[in-house]
């Protein structure tokens, strides 16, 4: 009945941005978000500076930007505002982004003004053994989550296995709440590649493989180009577009070249959200290479347009990918792997046709607004009514 005040942490600057046309996605989700609540306060980090004022999205829903020049220095000027927040207005839930900084955030506002703590786990970060190599600080973020997790009331995760590590942790069952992205999959639906598949086929070759996603350790570019050399001594007819930007872009070019495959890889660069969905209607099929993940949304938009996949078994991809039904799932950095599930589905058109039919009709159901929002309003009542019951937190 909308009864819950919810105030939200989160890192992600896009959330305060005045829209310019259509809305991102991540807005759309938080516009949802307010229509299941009575009052929805939403901080978020922005760099540079801002005079603070909140931006209001709706109705019920005010966007307050954060200027902070770092991560740390953030989680003193978010109490700040956050405690003014629960001050003047009433505040049943507070939700975090992450169990890093955001987190500390909500805690400190939790024990200053006895507010029940909601963590989000976005991504397979804690304890996850590639993640902990990648920075020196994330062993140190990692401790920190520990000790989060043990004073938090509910957590929300992306994926089955999120949730089974949070249990094995001694979080209780019924303290979390495994929900996925609400997301408007009608764009990938209805999207047209023929321009697209046009422009990078022109004559040369039939069949096109998208990755996509930032050009990150974490994404192991090298695991997918070592299986791209596989796949192309018996395929010669494909092309690898990358669609993305970031810090492994030079290193991954220079892989390419190394393995005699530049030819067959192009590298797109960053394509407007927006174009996206044309990228997913004109290719074969996709593939992620990734060596961790929380649940990743491509899997989800390219099940949407209809498109089989091949993905390392990360978080999340169990609950997307049905293992032989819609797409591969493989192990990790095994380009072998990888190489065979791709030419599975480059061998059999049809097969690759059915499963990305199958595809669609299982992410549609996995991913349906509705059943999401009811999840997201059961889990913020039932943390709000700890509070009301008196009940521990998992402190």
């Amino acid at each position: 009945m909308n009864m819950v005040n919810l105030l939200a942490v989160s890192l992600d600057a896009a959330l305060v941005r005045k829209p310019e046309g259509v809305l991102s996605d991540e807005q759309q989700r938080q516009l949802k978000y307010a229509t299941i609540l009575k009052s929805y306060f939403l901080l978020a980090r922005v760099l540079g500076t801002t005079d603070g004022s909140p931006l209001q999205v709706a109705e019920n829903f005010w966007a307050y930007p954060v200027p902070s020049r770092n991560r740390l220095a953030f989680v003193p000027a978010a109490v700040r505002v956050g405690s003014e927040l629960c001050r003047n207005h009433v505040i049943d839930v507070i939700s975090t982004q992450d169990p890093f900084a955001a987190g500390l955030v909500g805690y400190i506002l939790k024990r200053r003004f006895g507010v029940p703590l909601s963590l989000q786990f976005a991504g397979d970060m804690v304890d996850n053994p590639y993640w902990l190599r990648e920075r020196r600080i994330y062993p140190l973020m990692n401790v920190v989550a520990h000790w989060l997790i043990r004073r938090a009331d509910t957590f929300r995760v992306v994926s089955a296995r999120e949730k089974q590590k949070l249990m094995a942790m001694g979080v209780p069952e019924e303290r979390i709440w495994n929900l996925g992205w609400i997301t408007d999959f009608s764009r990938f639906i209805q999207a047209d590649g023929s321009a697209v598949r046009a422009r990078y086929l022109q004559g040369r070759v039939s069949k096109l493989v998208l990755f996509a996603g930032r050009l990150v350790p974490q994404k192991d570019l090298p695991n997918l180009l070592r299986a791209v050399a596989l796949v192309l001594r018996q395929h010669l007819d494909v092309l690898f577009l990358l669609v993305g930007s970031g810090q492994e872009e030079l290193k991954a070019r220079r892989l390419a070249g190394e393995l005699g495959i530049a030819e067959a890889v192009k590298f797109v660069g960053a394509v407007p959200y927006g174009q996206m969905p044309a990228y997913f209607a004109a290719c074969d099929l996709f593939v992620l290479p990734s060596a961790y993940e929380g649940n990743a949304r491509v899997l989800a938009e390219a099940a949407a347009s209809a498109k089989p996949v091949v993905a390392t078994d990360v978080s999340g991809t169990q609950d997307t990918v049905i293992d032989g039904e819609t797409g591969y799932i493989v192990p990790i950095s095994q380009p072998e792997a990888l190489a065979q599930g791709i030419m599975r589905l480059l061998d059999d058109p049809a097969r690759a046709v059915e499963m990305g039919r199958r595809a669609r009709e299982h992410i549609l159901t996995l991913y349906d607004e509705q059943r999401l929002l009811a999840g997201f309003a059961e889990l913020w009542e039932t943390t709000a009514g700890l509070r009301k019951k008196g009940l521990p937190s998992s402190e």
